[in-house]
């Protein structure tokens, strides 16, 4: 009865196949010839799957070719039914893989028609070791219409024949990829929309933070103009902290941020008298209650703004004569209790003051200015950053000689 069945097969006209009608084992042959019987009960045109049955020789790696192909693919590719399994290779453009993710708009894998051909023996390799296929493929068709079909078949192998049989079946699924597509695209579109964001605004902070050292720039010359003998400690000071904030630990923008804030400590000394501040002599009681006020003048000027370089400013000009064992000012605050940045500061600020010059005094020796940084230790400044500013007197140096 199969025999009857496989000559019927071999004899109608639709037949295009090779294995019904070859030197191949009767395994082989029944199996085409029942799963032909089966998928032609599928082979209506008002069907939306299209069943096929395809083969391929793992001896003579020839091209794939249809045991057996629904009408509807024929129709499709406007073709005869011999030539289907060629202009289905022709047509293709487009191969997609998908993987087990519950998103399935995500490609595993997507080949051009190039590619495809180029891994051709690869993809049948797999395949056959996975014993399925499920791929879509975007076809280009011979109307000018453009569709995708998933495919969805067992891969069967038979080692005597050397033939591997591809039983499944083909659906169309062109709304959802195009709606996955366009997912896709608009996906991209915002993701180039959001790289173009990110530049422009880029882009303006790094205005922004050069107008912000441009203001800052132009009050340490105010500074500067006002007490033309501590102009230098100004500068020097940026590079002071530099040195010690980096032997404490701090890195990247954090210690930019200190370097470039770090002048303006003293910027409140633009609201004190001048005569007090180029007084030669040792200032009185209530001058020095002046002069302490440089330090609320200070934070007032550089308020106003929460940019994390106005606001360090604002905190070095606030804390800067704060002493650790808390008798210092605005506001005796004592330990960790100062910020960093102020602990930091007091020290390259005193240390500067020491070894220049000023109105109502001679610049010490280095000797000295060390000596007095040590007494200091512990109770006017923070015992542990003393200790890193005095081991890092070698680089301390340099930058006075530079200045110098």
């Amino acid at each position: 009865m199969a025999d009857q069945d496989n000559f019927d097969r071999v004899n109608d006209g639709g037949y295009c196949g090779r294995i019904l009608k070859g030197n191949f084992s009767e395994t082989l042959k029944k199996r085409v010839s029942d799963y032909i019987a089966i998928f032609q009960k599928f082979n209506t045109l008002g069907n939306p799957i299209i069943p096929y049955i395809s083969a391929w020789s793992e001896i003579s790696h020839s091209d794939i070719w249809f045991e057996f192909a629904g009408s509807r693919l024929f129709n499709l590719l406007n073709c005869d039914p011999c030539d289907a399994a060629r202009m289905f290779g022709r047509c293709v453009t487009t191969r997609c893989s998908f993987g087990d993710q519950a998103d399935n708009d995500l490609a595993r894998e997507i080949l051009s028609a190039q590619e495809i051909k180029a891994i051709r023996q690869k993809l049948r390799w797999e395949s056959q070791e996975k014993g399925a296929v499920e791929a879509v493929y975007q076809l280009a068709l011979p109307s000018g219409k453009s569709v995708w079909l998933k495919d969805q078949a067992t891969v069967e192998h038979y080692e005597s024949d050397n033939i591997c049989l591809s039983l499944g079946f083909l659906t169309f699924v062109t709304r959802e990829m195009n709606a996955a597509e366009l997912k896709i695209r608009t996906n991209g579109e915002q993701q180039q929309y959001k790289i173009l964001l990110e530049n422009q605004i880029r882009q303006q902070n790094k205005k922004i933070w050069q107008l912000q050292l441009d203001i800052m720039y132009r009050l340490t010359q105010v500074s500067e103009l006002r007490d033309a003998v501590t102009g230098y400690h100004i500068t020097k000071i940026g590079h002071y902290c530099r040195v010690l904030g980096k032997s404490a630990g701090i890195r990247g923008n954090k210690l930019k941020l200190l370097y470039y804030a770090s002048p303006l400590h003293d910027v409140g000394k633009i609201g004190i008298d001048e005569a007090i501040l180029k007084k030669p002599e040792k200032l009185t009681p209530f001058e020095f209650e002046q002069m302490k006020t440089h330090t609320m003048i200070g934070a007032k000027l550089l308020s106003g703004n929460n940019s994390d370089l106005l606001k360090i400013a604002r905190m070095m000009a606030l804390s800067h004569h704060e002493r650790w064992d808390g008798s210092g000012y605005p506001f005796g605050l004592s330990r960790q209790e100062i910020p960093l940045v102020g602990r930091i500061v007091s020290i390259c600020d005193v240390f500067d003051a020491l070894t220049s010059e000023r109105p109502y005094k001679k610049a010490c020796r280095m000797d000295a200015s060390i000596a007095e940084i040590e007494r200091g230790r512990g109770k006017q400044f923070d015992p542990q950053l003393a200790d890193l500013f005095l081991k890092n007197i070698p680089a301390i140096k340099k930058v006075q000689e530079h200045f110098n």
